[in-house]
């Protein structure tokens, strides 16, 4: 990802959570902002694939037929 693809991005953590992620990324020699940007995609991709499944639950069941 090139310097023209990204942006700032600023929140507000807990002191807790702060030093939780500052020695999850330091024993596994990653970067702070690399971990914060894999979970976020992480959490937005399970809640979309959840919505898929809410959806696909409403929806009538097809029963397969043995064709041998």
């Amino acid at each position: 990802m090139s310097n023209k693809d990204t942006v700032n991005f600023s929140t507000t953590l807990s002191k807790e959570t702060k030093e939780l992620l500052e020695r999850y990324c330091k024993a596994r020699g990653q970067r702070m902002n690399h971990v914060v940007e894999k979970a976020i995609v992480e959490l937005i991709e399970d809640e979309m694939d959840k919505s898929i499944i809410n959806d696909r639950e409403l929806e009538d069941l097809v029963e397969w037929k043995n064709h041998g």
